[in-house]
């Protein structure tokens, strides 16, 4: 599931927002697969998005298809928010934390979501 739109909702006079309870569930689900860290320097992600093969595709494609770069919906920018968001305050304090991102779509056997955390030293750029 990627990352939706806010909802608002009128209360009175005022407007609440909140998040669709499909999302946050969703969001819990992938919070529950990773560690409990709650690293506090400045943190290097890689993720990679395992996405299904679609079941109309025939055998002999399928097997090419495996490994390569995935270049349908839905949007990486959205999958990244919903993995980054399920992470905060689990794996690191705060995303600002965050420095360097790279991720990737891919076709693979099985639908899966990989990331690699790594906290970095402080230095200058040159």
């Amino acid at each position: 599931m990627n990352s939706p739109r806010p909802r608002f909702k009128r209360v009175g006079n005022s407007v609440r927002t909140y998040m669709p309870a499909s999302y946050m569930h969703h969001k819990a689900f992938i919070a529950a697969q990773m560690p409990r860290l709650e690293l506090t320097g400045q943190i290097k992600i890689t993720l990679m998005f395992g996405m299904p093969v679609p079941a109309s595709t025939s055998k002999v494609k399928r097997e090419r298809m495996y490994g390569t770069y995935h270049n349908k919906k839905p949007d990486i920018d959205n999958l990244v928010k919903t993995v980054l968001d399920a992470a905060n305050k689990h794996v690191w304090v705060d995303d600002g934390q965050i420095v360097s991102l790279v991720t990737e779509k891919r076709y693979t056997q099985h639908p899966k979501i990989l990331m690699t955390v790594e906290e970095i030293e402080k230095g200058l750029v040159e």
